[in-house]
């Protein structure tokens, strides 16, 4: 895949950022695979295949993973409300924006349900969000970690939480990112009895042998985790820790590390129908649901990201419905996500074909560079 190879370079030659790694599977064979640049450009160390990404926002497909193995074993149901699992979920309020400025709490008409979590449509807000629901979220937070000398609280509590706070919208409303798939992470340890990280390691990380997979990286590996850049300011590296052992919150939202084989490996399982290299993580008919747009008229007018043109929603995933309102030369039924970080995955069923590509930007400035690789990848295919 030459001309891949030669827009990843460009990427980094430009100084439009400081490396990358990236793997295409087709037909279950390697087609592409490249490191590219840095994982720390103060030290000279290269990115190589065994660099360590935070992923971010690409954990939630492995949250979504987890939790629809649960859903198989008939422990939930789409439309159950999400109170039945995590209490702090009953009774919710909505925090009304006014003209001013304000806001005023005022009851929901309907509970948040598991489904609407999947989807995006739950009215549960990021804390870093532009709306009144979030800014509460924010304040909460940060008196929390204020009376507790700064650390957080376990994932079922911190869920159970925000379950308490305030909603940006009526349930099922519309369509916002935000933090549903963390509380899809809290679900899973109520129905297993693990913690998140345990469920998944047992149920995902082990099976698919993804051994560098996990929401802290161990002391030994430390050295391999690449660098996180801030594009708008020269190429400044961003001062950051990361835990060496399991945190106290564990975020099935955005708190996974994942190196490119390891992320291929489990977009090569989705590929598969849920089965790779004969383990079963999911069956066939479960992956295909959550390849499926989900979203009503109403709630796809909301769906308006630069990076969702051309998309609908899944579960917990994007999913390619028009190509031509995209500008991208790909597949109806592509789907997959992305990461903060300008990470990205995608599964094409129609091409048998599997892309993998970890980042280190801040922001991640997707829209800037995914059309670019997606032009130069599907170009190349027979």
């Amino acid at each position: 895949m030459e001309l891949l190879k030669n827009t990843l370079n460009r990427f980094v030659e430009s100084g439009q950022i400081a490396g990358c790694a990236a793997k295409v599977v087709r037909n279950d064979a390697t087609c592409f695979e490249g490191c590219f640049g840095y994982a720390n450009r103060e030290k000279g160390t290269p990115m190589d295949a065994d660099t360590i990404f935070p992923i971010a926002s690409m954990s939630k497909v492995i949250t979504v993973a987890g939790i629809m193995r649960l859903y198989e074993q008939g422990l939930f149901k789409m439309w159950d409300p999400v109170s039945e699992y995590l209490p702090g979920f009953k009774n919710p309020t909505i925090a009304l924006e006014k003209p001013d400025g304000g806001y005023e709490i005022v009851p929901a008409r309907g509970e948040v349900t598991m489904r609407q979590l999947f989807t995006m449509t739950s009215g549960v807000p990021y804390a870093g969000s532009d709306t009144a629901a979030a800014r509460i979220q924010n304040e909460k937070g940060d008196e929390y970690l204020a009376a507790h000398g700064g650390v957080m609280p376990d994932t079922r509590t911190y869920c159970n939480r925000v379950g308490e706070l305030p909603l940006a919208f009526e349930p099922g409303e519309r369509w916002m990112y935000g933090f549903s798939i963390d509380v899809l992470g809290g679900v899973i340890e109520v129905l297993s009895g693990q913690s998140l990280g345990a469920y998944l390691k047992a149920n995902i990380f082990d099976p698919l042998g993804m051994a560098d997979t996990g929401f802290f990286v161990p002391p030994q590996k430390q050295a391999r985790i690449a660098t996180l850049y801030q594009l708008h300011e020269g190429m400044k590296p961003a001062e950051r820790d990361y835990p060496t052992e399991k945190p106290p919150f564990e975020s099935g939202g955005g708190g996974l590390f994942s190196t490119v084989s390891d992320y291929s490996r489990f977009a090569q399982m989705l590929l598969h129908g849920g089965t790779l290299d004969g383990e079963r993580i999911l069956g066939r008919k479960t992956v295909d649901l959550i390849a499926t747009d989900h979203l009503t008229p109403r709630q796809q007018a909301t769906h308006s990201w630069d990076t969702q043109r051309g998309y609908g929603y899944g579960l917990g995933v994007r999913v390619m419905t028009h190509p031509e309102v995209a500008g991208i030369n790909g597949s109806v039924g592509e789907w997959g996500w992305d990461g903060a970080f300008g990470n990205w995955f995608c599964v094409d069923p129609k091409e048998n074909l599997t892309c993998v590509y970890l980042t280190t930007n801040l922001p991640g400035d997707h829209y800037r560079f995914i059309p670019k690789l997606m032009a130069s990848m599907y170009a190349e295919l027979d």
